[in-house]
């Protein structure tokens, strides 16, 4: 693929919520979709495998490519979205977007199936960026620009569309031989941790972090170490220790309560959890700091 040659058009960029229940039945589609997922869950199967698309990942889908989607409990599913031809071309502007299986196209809509240029690019059909905050700014900003249509418009939604595209193959994009990719990971080491600090209320494991940011678990810890001067997940831990200190000493909310919002199963994995570390139970230090006052 010759960078230089990009020249991204879009045909939809637009905000989008399937009401629950919902399916989309098995299509292609001529050109690329990309969805960042707002809000809610959804089964997408992609080419006969089957992804559980959640809260922040990014769904790339792919000319010619067979999907479909599935409602799964209950919910919405909100899906702002793109679709876009990465190089302009003599039937950009007359493609249309596709709803059809591709044994039901007519050889005209065949030949709007565009060639998968990414495919040297070993791209996850569902990922989740590096950096979430800043993929979440560009996105948005394109739709934004796409849908006010301001002067200049096809201009600036390319430039935002470039600067998106060279965020998604910083991350995916395999490195020179003489490059370093130590910098490279740093940078999504930041994001990682403004995720635990967001989402520390829910259970995470090295491995979780691991799958979702596509980072080797062995490398995640090593780069986190160095950077914080601390173990990830002690981190992890210790932002969940605060939160229970926090809520039994400034609030009266029963301790079920707290160890419901952190997803512990029972009292006695919250106790076992807080004694290890504070030295007594979560009732003990409630009442003995209370006493102290």
């Amino acid at each position: 693929m010759k960078k230089s040659s990009l020249s991204p058009y879009i045909r939809v960029a637009m905000q989008s919520t399937l009401i629950s229940p919902f399916i989309i039945r098995k299509r292609v589609i001529f050109d690329y979709e990309i969805i960042f997922v707002e809000d809610g869950e959804c089964n997408i199967i992609i080419d006969g495998v089957s992804h559980l698309c959640k809260k922040n990942n990014v769904v790339l889908l792919r000319p010619g490519v067979p999907h479909q989607f599935e409602c799964i409990n209950k919910t919405n599913f909100v899906q702002p979205h793109i679709h876009f031809d990465l190089i302009y071309n003599d039937k950009s502007e007359e493609t249309f977007i596709s709803y059809k299986a591709k044994d039901k196209m007519t050889d005209y809509e065949l030949s709007l199936i565009q060639k998968d240029i990414l495919k040297e690019i070993n791209i996850p059909n569902v990922f989740t960026p590096y950096d979430i905050e800043k993929f979440k700014k560009i996105f948005y900003k394109i739709i934004e620009l796409f849908q006010n249509k301001g002067y200049n418009y096809e201009f600036l939604y390319k430039a935002k569309m470039l600067e998106l595209i060279d965020l998604i193959f910083r991350q995916f994009e395999p490195s020179k031989p003489e490059e370093s990719t130590t910098s490279i990971i740093d940078d999504c080491i930041t994001p990682i941790k403004s995720y635990i600090e967001n989402n520390y209320l829910e259970l995470i494991t090295l491995d979780s972090l691991s799958k979702q940011f596509y980072v080797n678990k062995y490398t995640l810890l090593r780069r986190f170490k160095a950077l914080y001067n601390q173990n990830i997940m002690e981190y992890y831990r210790n932002l969940r220790l605060e939160y229970a200190k926090e809520q039994l000493l400034q609030t009266d909310i029963p301790i079920k309560i707290i160890y419901e919002k952190l997803n512990y199963s029972d009292i006695y994995s919250f106790s076992r959890f807080f004694k290890s570390r504070i030295g007594c139970s979560p009732r003990l230090f409630r009442q003995n700091n209370r006493n102290s006052d």
